[in-house]
C-alpha cells in the first residue's frame, strides 16, 4: 500500500501535466526556431534541454533498438556523434529499457514516471532499513521524489542518477551492518551500476561524495576512543567489493563513455561550466530561501518568468517544504546519538558548504579530473539528505511526542520558521517591478501556511499533553495513538499538497511531439540525406536558421550542427583552422559554423546549406529553393564519402583536393560500405567524426585509418575494384563487456558456494 502511494504521487504531480497529452515534454520551445518557427506562448523556456537533446536522442535511441540495432551511433548531428556513450542518452538506463517496450510518443513518459517511482521507493526502503514507521517512510518518498531538485530536473539523466541515492545509501547501510554480507554487497553493485548506465557523470560524481562524506561520518563513531565498538575494517572491505563490483557491472558504459569525454569540449580547462562560474562560481547566499520557496524567483513557465540566478531554474530549485525542513532538523537536535542521524546532517552541511561557500568552490574547480563538475548542484544530495531527516523527524515525533524535548524542538522550529518568513518579507523581497514583486509575494503562501498548520499542530500536541499532566489522566492508548495519528497525517498532507502542485506548474506535454511544419516537410524533401549547413551562426538565439541542434534527428535530417557536452574539442580547432572563425560557442558546447563558402562546405561534405531570406547565400552555391524564411542552396560536387588521386610521390593531396563522389550505404547507422574502382592509388575521405571506435576493411583485410583535417577520417585505397567497410565498435566497449561479465559471474558464484555450503549437512 506504501508502495502504491509512491506510483500514487507521481501519477498525481504529472497528471496536470499529461492533460495536455500522453508526451511529455515541451516541445513548444522549438517552434521559436528556424523551419520549425509558428505563433505560440513557450510553456517552459529553461526546457530547451530536453526538447532540443534529451527526448530527440532517447527518440533516436528507440528507433534503432525497434530496428534491432545497438543505439551506438547517432548519425544526424554533425559529422556522426556516439550516442550510447554520449552518457546523457541513457540509452542503456533501467527507465530507458523500461521505455523501449512502449510505443514511441509513451516511451518518454514512462521514463518520467519510472524515475520518480525509483526515488520514492528507494527513500522508502532506505527508511525502513533504518527502522523507521510507515507514515516516516512515506513522507520521506514523498518529501524526495516530488522535491525541487527532483521535480526541477525531471526529464534530465541529473534526475535519473539522483534517483538511485535511496537505493545506495539503503544498500550501503545494508552492507555496514553486515548482515546477509552477499546479498547486501550484490545490491550495491547493482545499484552503482544502474547509477553508472543512467547517464549522467557529474551528479554520480555529486552522489557519490555525499555517500562518501556519510560513510566516513558514520564509521568515525565506531571509533572506541568515541565510545563506539562497531567493526570499521569488515565494513570497508565489504564496501570496496560492493563499489569495484558495481563498477565493474557499468563497465560497458563507463570505459568508452570515459574515452569520449576525454576528448571532448567539456574536458578542456574553462570550457564547461566556465560560462555558469564566470565570477561567482559558488551560488549566492540568498538562494538558501529556495529551500522553502518554490517560486520566490518566478518560474520559467508561461505567465511567469525566472529572475534569480543566472544559471536557471534547474540549478537552483531546492524547494523540500517548511514541514521537511523543520522535522529535519528537530531530527538532528533530539536524535544526535543516532549514528546514521548524525551522518546525514553532516552531508547536509558539507555538501551546504560545497555549493554556497565561494573559497571552497573555487578550490575545487582547480582539481584534476573532477574540476569541471558543477559543484553548485551539491543542492540535490542536500535535499535527498534532508528528506531522510524529515522521515526521522516525523517517526520522532509519532513515536516519543511525549518527550518534552520533541515538543519544544519541533515548536521552535515552526516558531523560527515563521519568524525567518516575517523577515525575509520585511527586508528580504528586495525592490521589484510590480510583476516580479507580485510573483514573490505569491511564493510566500505555502511556506505560511505550513507554518501556521506546524503551530496549531504542536500548540494542540502540548495543549494535550499539559492538560493531560496537570490533571494526572491517563486516555485510552489507541485514543491517544489516533490523536497523534491525526496530527502527523496532517501535516503529511499539507506537505505532499505543496510539493504536488508545486511540481505539476512546471512541465507540459502534447499529443502530437515534434510535429512537422510544411517548412520542415520541404526542407526533407529536396535535401535527402544530405548534410545540411547553416549559412550562419544562427543556431542558439531566435530566429535561428533550419532546425535546432540535434531536433534533426526526429525529423531525419542531418545537419552540421551540434548541441553535446561530449562534442569532440576538435570540432572547434578544425573549423577555425581551416576558416579562420568561430563555430559556434564552445564553452556552451554549441557548433553551429557559418558554411559561407562552397569550398568549405565540400570540405566538410554539406550538400546544402540554409540562409535567410535577403542574405547572400555561400559563395559557390546554387539557388535551390525557398522554405519559409530560408533560402536553399546547393553545393555542387559535395559529398560525404570522395575520392582524391595521391600525388605522384604518393602523399595524401591537399586538403581541398577536388574528389570524386563516393555512394555510401549505410544499413545500419554504425556503419558504411562503399565500392571504389579507380587506376591509381587515391584517398578515401570520409566525412565522419574521428572519435576512437571506428574501424574499416578492405576487402575483408583491417586497414588502418587517418585523420583528416583534424575531425574527420581517411583512408588510403590501392587501385582496382574494392568493397570498403566501416563499422563503429569502440574496443573499449569489447573490454567493459568482458569486464561486466566477469563481474556478474563472479557474484553468482559467490551465491552458487553459498548456497552450496548452507546445503552441506553438518556433522
Amino acid at each position: 500500500m506504501c508502495v502504491m502511494w509512491v506510483v500514487v504521487a507521481a501519477l498525481a504531480v504529472l497528471g496536470p501535466v499529461l492533460a495536455h497529452g500522453l508526451s511529455f515534454g515541451s516541445y513548444d520551445l522549438l517552434n521559436q526556431y528556424g523551419v520549425l518557427r509558428q505563433p505560440g506562448i513557450v510553456h517552459n523556456l529553461q526546457a530547451g534541454d530536453q526538447s532540443d537533446q534529451i527526448i530527440p536522442w532517447a527518440t533516436l535511441a528507440w528507433t534503432q533498438v525497434h530496428h534491432g540495432q545497438l543505439p551506438l551511433w547517432n548519425p544526424y548531428e554533425a559529422l556522426g556523434m556516439p550516442l550510447a556513450f554520449n552518457w546523457q542518452t541513457a540509452a542503456f538506463s533501467l527507465p530507458t529499457l523500461i521505455g523501449y517496450i512502449f510505443p514511441l510518443h509513451l516511451a518518454f513518459t514512462v521514463q518520467v514516471v519510472v524515475t520518480l517511482v525509483i526515488a520514492g521507493t528507494g527513500v522508502y526502503a532506505l527508511c525502513r532499513v533504518l527502522r523507521l514507521g510507515t507514515m516516516a517512510c512515506v513522507l520521506a518518498s514523498t518529501v524526495f521524489e516530488l522535491s525541487g531538485p527532483m521535480l526541477g530536473w525531471l526529464g534530465w539523466p541529473h534526475a535519473a542518477v539522483l534517483s538511485w541515492s535511496g537505493w545506495l545509501f539503503a544498500a550501503t547501510l545494508l552492507v555496514v551492518r553486515g548482515q546477509h554480507r552477499l546479498r547486501a554487497i550484490t545490491l550495491l553493485s547493482l545499484v552503482i551500476a544502474a547509477m553508472v548506465y543512467a547517464g549522467q557523470a557529474e551528479i554520480l560524481t555529486l552522489v557519490g561524495l555525499g555517500l562518501l562524506l556519510f560513510l566516513v561520518a558514520l564509521l568515525i563513531q565506531r571509533l572506541p576512543r568515541l565510545g563506539g565498538s562497531g567493526p570499521i575494517r569488515r565494513p570497508v572491505l565489504d564496501l570496496s567489493c560492493g563499489v569495484l563490483s558495481g563498477i565493474a557491472l557499468g563497465a560497458p558504459l563507463l570505459l568508452p563513455g570515459l574515452q569520449v569525454a576525454s576528448g571532448s569540449q567539456r574536458a578542456v580547462p574553462g570550457g564547461d561550466p566556465a560560462e555558469l562560474i564566470q565570477g561567482n562560481p559558488a551560488l549566492p547566499i540568498q538562494n538558501l530561501s529556495h529551500f522553502i520557496f518554490q517560486g520566490f524567483d518566478g518560474l520559467p513557465i508561461a505567465g511567469s518568468h525566472w529572475f534569480g540566478y543566472a544559471g536557471g531554474y534547474s540549478e537552483t530549485a531546492a524547494y523540500v517544504g517548511v514541514i521537511a525542513l523543520v522535522l529535519a532538523v528537530m531530527a538532528v537536535a533530539v536524535r544526535p546519538r543516532r549514528p546514521e542521524v548524525l551522518a546525514f546532517g553532516f552531508v547536509v552541511v558539507a555538501m551546504l558548504a560545497i555549493a554556497f561557500i565561494p573559497p571552497l568552490v573555487s578550490i575545487l574547480y582547480r582539481l584534476p579530473v573532477v574540476g569541471t563538475v558543477l559543484w553548485q548542484r551539491a543542492i540535490l544530495v542536500v535535499a535527498f539528505s534532508v528528506a531522510v531527516l524529515a522521515g526521522v523527524g516525523m517517526d520522532t515525533l509519532v513515536r516519543a511526542h511525549a518527550d518534552r524535548s520533541v515538543r519544544r524542538w519541533t515548536a521552535g522550529g515552526f516558531t523560527g520558521a515563521g519568524l525567518l518568513l516575517i523577515g525575509i518579507w520585511v527586508f528580504g523581497r528586495g525592490h521589484l517591478p510590480t510583476t516580479e514583486r507580485n510573483i514573490r509575494a505569491e511564493s510566500f503562501i505555502w511556506p505560511s501556511v505550513q507554518v501556521v498548520l506546524g503551530l496549531v499542530v504542536v500548540a494542540t500536541l502540548i495543549s494535550w499533553h499539559g492538560r493531560h499532566e496537570r490533571t494526572g489522566s491517563t486516555d485510552n492508548h489507541s485514543y491517544r495513538h489516533r490523536v497523534v495519528q491525526l496530527a502527523c497525517a496532517s501535516l503529511f498532507v499539507c506537505e505532499s499538497v505543496f510539493l504536488i502542485l508545486s511540481g505539476a506548474s512546471l512541465w507540459t506535454s502534447s499529443s502530437t511531439p515534434f510535429a512537422p511544419t510544411p517548412a520542415v516537410v520541404a526542407l526533407k524533401s529536396v535535401v535527402g540525406s544530405s548534410l545540411v549547413g547553416l549559412g550562419g551562426s544562427l543556431c542558439v538565439i531566435p530566429p535561428g536558421l533550419g532546425i535546432p541542434g540535434n531536433a534533426q534527428i526526429v525529423y531525419g535530417v542531418d545537419e552540421l550542427d551540434v548541441y553535446d557536452p561530449m562534442i569532440p574539442s576538435s570540432y572547434f580547432s578544425s573549423w577555425r583552422s581551416v576558416s579562420g572563425e568561430s563555430a559556434g560557442i564552445p564553452n556552451d558546447n554549441v557548433y553551429c559554423p557559418g558554411v559561407n563558402t562552397a569550398r568549405l562546405a565540400r570540405l566538410f561534405g554539406v550538400g546544402f546549406v540554409v540562409e535567410r531570406t535577403g542574405t547572400p547565400g555561400p559563395l559557390g552555391g546554387v539557388f535551390a529553393k525557398a522554405i519559409g524564411d530560408e533560402d536553399l542552396y546547393r553545393i555542387p560536387d559535395s559529398s560525404v564519402a570522395t575520392l582524391s588521386p595521391l600525388t605522384a610521390n604518393g602523399l595524401l593531396p591537399a586538403e581541398d583536393a577536388p574528389g570524386i563522389r563516393v555512394t555510401v550505404d549505410q544499413s545500419d547507422p554504425a556503419s558504411w560500405k562503399l565500392h571504389t574502382d579507380a587506376d591509381v592509388p587515391e584517398v578515401l575521405r570520409l566525412r565522419l567524426t574521428n572519435v576512437p571506435g571506428w574501424h574499416a576493411s578492405i576487402d575483408g583485410r583491417s586497414v588502418p585509418l587517418q585523420s583528416f583535417v583534424g575531425v574527420m577520417l581517411q583512408m588510403k585505397v590501392p587501385p582496382g575494384h574494392h568493397t570498403i567497410e566501416l563499422y563503429y565498435w569502440p574496443a573499449t566497449f569489447t573490454v567493459g563487456i568482458v569486464v561486466a561479465s566477469c563481474a556478474a559471474i563472479g557474484l553468482l558464484t559467490a551465491f552458487a558456494v553459498q548456497f552450496r555450503q548452507r546445503r552441506r549437512p553438518t556433522s
